[in-house]
């Protein structure tokens, strides 16, 4: 039974290449594109459906991984300059707003 169906798929598959052979250039380029975009559509469904949990963990890592540096710098900045005030994450210093030497 194996062996009949593994004969009959070798036959399918030769009587397909056959027919992509004999087809005229134009009708072949297009078969040929059309087979191109089904596969790499195919190979998006496999990668979406097999990838999603890794980018669920990069993506939280990369989220901690920027919490965890803001955190650091505003701490960072709380210790050496006193003076000024975060506005969300832009810190901004008291004598920022200095007035400037005339040049």
């Amino acid at each position: 039974m194996v062996h009949t169906l593994l004969a009959v798929a070798g036959l399918v598959v030769c009587l397909v290449l056959a027919l992509h052979m004999a087809l005229p250039y134009r009708i072949r380029a297009r078969v040929d594109a059309t087979l191109a975009r089904v596969g790499a559509w195919l190979q998006g469904q496999a990668s979406r459906a097999t990838g999603w949990r890794r980018r669920q963990r990069q993506t939280r890592a990369a989220a901690l991984e920027a919490e965890r540096v803001i955190r650091r710098a505003r701490e960072s900045a709380q210790k050496s300059r006193v003076d000024g005030e975060w506005d969300g994450n832009v810190y901004r210093p008291k004598n920022f707003d200095k007035p400037k030497k005339p040049h």
